[in-house]
């Protein structure tokens, strides 16, 4: 139990470290800049952005998406500069360090206790609660930043659920939709 608590402190030391790289890859995406548009979009087209992680991983893409929700961007996976590096130097290429998610999967491995599920909830819960956070944080000073207020969604991939960024609230696909009609 305590080596995965100290995981997630080393989490958030690993996440206050990258903090100023995903920042300035948000400030890039909301000025419209470092993006691919597909077809003859442009970033008047763009109506929101969507941004989508791993469950595992915690790997975060990106897209664009038009008024009528289609996809109007080449997807961008963040933090940029990160996944640059380590898909230069490393085999591992995934948001959550490779140290900390291969002692997590140790611990699943070879603990036999019977709070086993207890324990790894615990840890997950709070694992991703310091991830979305972090995000939010950096969403935030990305937008202050730039004074540019754009629609924008968080969400585990592929789910009917999202976190609008500008509210922090739950908002699902279909509350999403009608806002563009």
């Amino acid at each position: 139990m305590e080596d995965l608590k100290k995981l997630n402190i080393e989490f958030k030391q690993y996440l206050e470290e990258i903090s100023g790289k995903l920042t300035e890859d948000l400030i890039h995406l909301l000025k419209g800049e470092n993006i691919q548009y597909l077809g003859a979009k442009d970033s008047s087209d763009i109506k929101a952005l969507y941004f989508e992680y791993e469950y595992e991983y915690l790997n975060i893409i990106c897209w664009g998406v038009d008024k009528t929700g289609q996809i109007s961007t080449e997807i961008v996976k963040l933090p940029e500069t990160e996944n640059e590096t380590a898909n230069e130097n490393e085999k591992w290429n995934a948001l959550i360090p490779e140290t900390i998610w291969t002692a997590a999967a140790d611990f699943q491995d070879h603990y036999e206790g019977e709070d086993f599920d207890e324990i790894l909830d615990e840890y997950d819960d709070e694992k991703y609660r310091l991830f979305e956070q972090w995000f939010f944080a950096c969403w935030k000073k990305a937008s202050e930043q730039t004074h540019i207020k754009r629609d924008a969604y968080f969400s585990i991939h592929d789910t009917y659920f999202r976190t609008d960024l500008n509210t922090l609230k739950t908002i699902n696909e279909d509350e999403i939709t009608q806002r563009y009609e």
